[in-house]
């Protein structure tokens, strides 16, 4: 091994030059044209592990979790890969429901650098660490591979995987990256299909006619086979069973559509049925950033990362049930791609007070927020009752805690509260 990297600090070093200088993926082709040699000189890991593979608006991060704790009860070895990644960076490359330690992440990530690096392959940081993480979990012989699309899904990197038997997951579909990926539901909607291969099975909840029509169209086209489900269906089966006051209610969407999927993958390979202790202990994960409740300084402090409409009303509706009747302070920052007024006016309706404030932060690419003046003056002009600006978001971090309000949110996206993290613990 020539490279050295001892710490998460010396792997984030390493990964930097991956990083694009573009800001936005193109969503064109060329994206699977970089994933594609960079697979074959691994040894194509994709077509080594059994896959499970999620695409979507909103829900997908959530699903993905889901589905790999419910394949760890059932006591097969699964790794999960999602982006982007919270905390720390191997959130990326989990196994049997646990990012990798520190010392195994970084002493296999060397490894797979330098075989990287002895080639003229460029890849970028998040096709990097999708590879990265691809060609371990065959490396570990794992049972199953459960796999988050980046972006879209038809030129997403994640789209190397071709298996005949993989399995396909679409949650909710809704607006968002439409200047990649289309401006109607059907354009978004063809994007995200399009990780169904040939003979492969899809499974999701009915939607709308213009989705399901594109859906429809496309599975016929590539001889695969389409199960259809809808939460209520879903939540009928268990009632007799199964308690789901654990989850909030867009967690339970997504909780059982990833047990409707777990249903399919058992039968079809000869795992066994979960019983209601497995099926409660997989509702108790935690998925950094969605849903995310602790407290701080008397206060109840929630984190979600809802960054578009459909995700934060989904969010929001929870909130109000689990604590009906308040009016939470917020703090809250946009990416510069993101349209938001639609997404702020449920804020705004909400807030006893609106603190908006910037970042700037490298995930998969560079982010920056939007102007929070610009933000503001929606804010105001949509009613909300109290709004500040304060660019400096530890800085705005503090004064959220100095709220007469019990409850605190920081939302509107997951380079935020990211940011917020990485300072808080510095």
């Amino acid at each position: 091994m020539n490279m050295s990297i001892d710490n998460f600090k010396d792997a984030e070093d390493a990964l930097r030059p991956y990083i694009p200088l573009v800001k936005e993926l193109t969503g064109k082709d060329t994206v699977l044209d970089r994933i594609t040699p960079l697979m074959a000189v691994l040894g194509n890991p994709e077509n080594k592990v059994k896959t499970i593979h999620i695409a979507g608006t909103s829900g997908k991060t959530s699903t993905a979790y889901y589905i790999s704790a419910l394949l760890s009860r059932a006591g097969v070895n699964v790794g999960l890969t999602v982006s982007p990644h919270i905390d720390k960076i191997s959130e990326r490359t989990q196994v049997n429901g646990q990012p990798l330690d520190e010392l195994t992440f970084c002493n296999k990530l060397a490894e797979f650098l330098d075989i990287v690096e002895s080639t003229d392959i460029k890849p970028s940081y998040f096709e990097l660490l999708y590879a990265f993480s691809i060609w371990l979990f065959a490396n570990l012989k794992l049972d199953y591979a459960v796999i988050e699309t980046g972006l879209g899904g038809l030129f997403d990197a994640t789209n190397i995987v071709t298996r005949e038997d993989k399995v396909c997951v679409l949650t909710d579909i809704g607006f968002d990256h439409m200047k990649i990926l289309g401006n109607t539901l059907a354009e978004i909607t063809a994007q995200k299909v399009g990780i169904v291969h040939e003979h492969n099975v899809l499974l999701m909840y009915e939607q709308n006619d213009e989705i399901m029509n594109v859906v429809k169209d496309w599975v016929s086209g590539h001889s695969a086979k389409l199960l259809l489900t809808s939460q209520n269906r879903e939540e009928d089966s268990l009632k007799k069973t199964l308690e789901f006051t654990a989850l909030p209610d867009f967690q339970k969407r997504n909780w059982l559509l990833a047990h409707y999927v777990y249903r399919y993958v058992a039968k079809r390979d000869g795992l066994p049925e979960l019983g209601s202790n497995q099926l409660a202990v997989s509702q108790t994960i935690s998925i950094p950033a969605r849903m995310d409740i602790s407290d701080v300084n008397n206060h109840i402090l929630i984190m979600d990362g809802a960054h578009n409409f459909q995700k934060m009303e989904a969010f929001l509706n929870s909130y109000k049930t689990m604590y009906p009747n308040t009016k939470p302070a917020f703090l809250v920052a946009f990416k510069t791609d993101k349209v938001y007024k639609e997404t702020i006016s449920l804020i705004a309706e909400l807030a006893s007070k609106v603190i908006v404030t910037t970042f700037k932060k490298s995930l998969d690419l560079p982010a920056t927020s939007t102007n929070p003046k610009e933000v503001a003056k929606e804010l105001k002009e949509l009613g909300a009752y109290s709004v500040v600006i304060e660019k400096d978001n530890l800085k705005a971090y503090k004064l959220l805690l100095e709220s007469d309000s019990k409850e605190l949110i920081i939302t509107g996206s997951f380079y935020l509260i990211a940011q917020i993290r990485d300072r808080l613990r510095s």
